[in-house]
């Protein structure tokens, strides 16, 4: 065979193989009152796949292995092998509830009831059972939840709410170093409010596991005057050195004082689920006087704290309320007309180390209901 037919079938060989490894782009396919995000794996109805490198430690326990109904992970080394079923995990047809019920914030998506939530039922607890065990380091459990995340095919609104919390029927979620805190509270001349402060604060990953709070910029109006200036000393600062883990509850929990806001901090997801058990009984009188190494921060009524995910916008940080979408941030940045930017919209998503595109059809605005993980990259 001439070299110049070897040369070129090789080239040809080569390409075909590039292709195959090349990843694939996420897919948004609209259904019935939302959508569905195809993940970019091979096969994605597949309910089976592997996670390389998925923890650090590589031990043989029994506490490593999880298999119930819908969720199965198994251990090869470090990686982890998973069959997951998507299906029980969409809301169950005509079980829609209205956003604003068990008092989360007003005007977010409805949420539908589950078949069977093996997510939080199973999943969640197992790996805090195997990080106890030391099958999972700190670091690992939220990566590998994330990771089984990405693999699924699900609408992101049901996403974002496996993942930091049921908000709309619990009233609080769990956040992490993507989010960031906005306090927003009054400035007073002779006990009369003539202002307002709004004061920002960065969320940062902690050594050991969850974050830690640093204070970053604040923005005062008094009488229509703006100044801008560091954020100012606030209890947030003063969380104990190791409670980095942080769950922020909506509901109103005081009859006395109707405040309405409240965020827990503990040493571990562990501490902090019981941390919550204890806040749920008595939130007035756990806040009083909180376990030893955990916070509990009240917030009074004529107060605002709350989180604010990060993505990234036209090349710059930027950030959506809770369970936020793609139309959120479009009018948060002076798009009246969202759909306007359908035809030049670009949304990219993290999948295993990687940005990759989503794909979806621009005579439909369903990617307007796009709600973010965080992280995600869009330009328009």
């Amino acid at each position: 065979m001439p070299r110049s037919l070897l040369a070129t079938l090789a080239a040809v060989l080569l390409l075909a193989s590039c292709a195959e490894r090349r990843p694939a782009a996420w897919r948004l396919v609209p259904q019935d009152r939302g959508h569905r995000l195809i993940p970019p794996r091979p096969n994605p109805e597949d309910p089976a796949f592997q996670l390389r490198r998925a923890r650090t430690p590589s031990r043989k326990n029994p506490a490593c292995l999880l298999d119930k109904p819908g969720i199965r992970l198994r251990w090869k080394g470090r990686d982890a092998q998973v069959r997951a079923d998507s299906a029980s995990l969409s809301a169950i047809p005509g079980t829609l509830l209205e956003g604003a019920g068990g008092g989360a914030p007003a005007l977010q998506p409805a949420v539908g009831v589950l078949s069977a939530n093996w997510y939080s039922g199973s999943l969640q607890p197992s790996l805090l059972a195997q990080q106890q065990a030391g099958c999972l380091t700190p670091a690992d459990a939220p990566q590998l939840e994330r990771r089984i995340l990405d693999h699924l095919i699900l609408p992101t609104s049901h996403a974002y709410r496996l993942l930091y919390g049921e908000y709309a029927m619990l009233g609080f979620i769990d956040i992490d170093a993507r989010f960031r805190l906005r306090a927003v509270e009054p400035i007073r001349q002779q006990g009369v409010a003539v202002g307002y402060l709004t004061s920002f604060y960065l969320l940062q990953p902690a050594p050991s596991g969850g974050v830690t709070v640093a204070p970053h910029s604040s923005e005062s109006n008094v009488k229509s005057v703006i100044t801008h200036g560091p954020a100012p000393d606030h209890p947030l600062l003063h969380l104990p050195p190791h409670a980095t883990h942080l769950r922020f509850f909506f509901r109103t929990f005081s009859t006395t004082d109707d405040r309405r806001i409240a965020l827990l901090a503990a040493p571990s997801a562990v501490a902090l689920n019981q941390a919550a058990t204890a806040f749920e009984a008595d939130p007035e009188g756990y806040c009083a006087a909180p376990t030893q190494g955990t916070a509990c921060i009240a917030v009074p009524k004529d107060t605002i704290i709350g989180p604010e995910l990060r993505i990234r916008a036209q090349g710059r940080e930027e950030y959506v309320p809770v369970a936020g979408n793609v139309a959120d941030l479009l009018r948060s940045l002076n798009v009246r007309n969202p759909a306007s930017v359908l035809p030049t919209l670009q949304i990219h998503r993290e999948y295993e180390g990687r940005f990759l595109p989503i794909q979806f059809d621009r005579t439909n605005p369903a990617i307007l209901g796009f709600v973010f993980l965080g992280g995600e990259q869009v330009t328009w």
